[in-house]
């Protein structure tokens, strides 16, 4: 019944054109941000779960 309704849309797929192009955008941007992360804020969130909470002076305190 599904096949038959989708079947008798016009221009229907255009939708699944639409969607792989967002995948592809929303991918290729977290790829880009991901890959412009500073060494010295990744260095500090990879220390975050083991920290336990207490402070010290030398943490980096920017993450840009």
């Amino acid at each position: 019944m599904i096949e038959h309704v989708l079947h008798d849309l016009n221009g229907i797929e255009i939708f699944g054109i639409i969607s792989v192009l967002l995948f592809f955008v929303f991918f290729s941007g977290m790829l880009i941000w991901a890959s412009r992360l500073k060494k010295t804020y990744l260095a500090s969130m990879q220390e975050l779960p083991l920290d336990g909470g207490e402070t010290t002076s030398n943490q980096a305190s920017t993450h840009e």
